[in-house]
């Protein structure tokens, strides 16, 4: 199944159906509510204050020693910030860097092995704020365990979410190295000339149901780096599902499809039909595939560039057509 954010297509339709439908706290499974009487209580109540990235504080003990990371943009964000040791656990797809592979799995962002993850004693969980099922974010309150969201929707935060990540971990001196070289990609990214009219682009994800990605989603930013606009970028969620009629209304100009060549060919055969879409008449219809980009880590930074040779190519298609005679 494609990844987006490196969990499964199924994971992501969990996430979007906690939010969109609403799911809250009465969904928790009983299994949860049970655990919630029997086990000890691992609350943050200590000096250690730090804010997370929603703006919420966390008291603990210390710096955390024994990390949680619900992501594998996470766990490539706390390896960036020198926290890599203090990893006990993480989720599926979690496989960058390259230790990151042997560490111990408690499921994956939306379906959690709640009893090994309580065993595991984490000082802190390290969530990615609105790509985690909600339930299983209720759960975890539920159970009393420490909860530090990671928000970021723009290039730019990654290196200042690096910062924090290493204030959390008291690894704040490699943390600020990594991040001083992070943030100048980010620049030189920035200067990059970006033609005044931008190209209207629409990113798909998933087909069924149609995912692709709104305004919190740095894949989003990174389009407008490129000289792109996210026809969904007023959409405010990181993967919402959009229907047809929408994308044949805003009538992107090119259509970019993350995913392998064997569903891309399949994905532009059934929108071959919809010949209104500017990007389906000049078949501009590329597959771009990144998992670093998906996953929304440091490496992100790095696979921009690739993105915006992708939209370049489409622009100059599009001038040479409207050009010729």
């Amino acid at each position: 199944m494609h990844r987006l954010q490196g969990i499964s297509a199924l994971a992501v339709l969990l996430a979007g159906c906690s939010v969109l439908s609403g799911c809250s706290g009465k969904d928790v499974p009983p299994m949860v509510d049970r655990m919630a009487s029997e086990i000890p209580r691992f609350a943050g109540s200590g000096p250690f204050v730090v804010t997370d990235g929603a703006g919420l504080q966390l008291a603990l003990q210390g710096p955390a020693k024994r990390i949680v990371s619900l992501s594998p943009g996470g766990t490539e964000l706390l390896y960036a910030a020198g926290a890599g040791g203090r990893i006990v656990a993480t989720v599926q797809y979690a496989d960058f860097p390259e230790a990151a592979r042997s560490l111990p799995r408690v499921g994956d962002a939306n379906a959690l092995d709640y009893e090994r993850l309580v065993a595991l004693q984490p000082d802190v969980i390290v969530v990615w704020e609105n790509l985690t099922n909600r339930i299983a974010v209720e759960s975890l309150h539920k159970l009393q365990l420490p909860v530090y969201f990671i928000r970021a929707r723009t290039l730019s935060d990654i290196p200042a979410t690096v910062r924090a990540l290493g204030t959390l971990a008291g690894t704040s001196e490699p943390a600020e190295t990594a991040a001083v070289e992070l943030d100048r990609k980010v620049a030189a990214l920035v200067r990059r000339p970006v033609p005044a009219q931008p190209l209207r682009v629409f990113y798909m994800i998933w087909a069924e149901p149609l995912y692709t990605v709104g305004s919190r989603h740095i894949i989003t930013d990174a389009i407008e780096l490129c000289g792109g606009r996210n026809i969904f970028d007023d959409i405010d969620f990181p993967a919402p599902i959009v229907e047809i009629e929408a994308i044949v209304k805003r009538d992107p100009e090119l259509m970019i499809l993350s995913v392998p060549p064997i569903t891309a060919r399949d994905w532009r055969e059934r929108w071959a039909q919809f010949t209104s879409i500017r990007a389906v008449a000049t078949n501009q219809m590329p597959r771009f595939e990144d998992p670093a980009l998906d996953r929304m880590g440091p490496t992100a930074i790095d696979a921009v560039e690739s993105l915006c040779k992708v939209i370049d190519g489409a622009r100059a298609a599009h001038s040479l057509a409207t050009a010729s005679p």
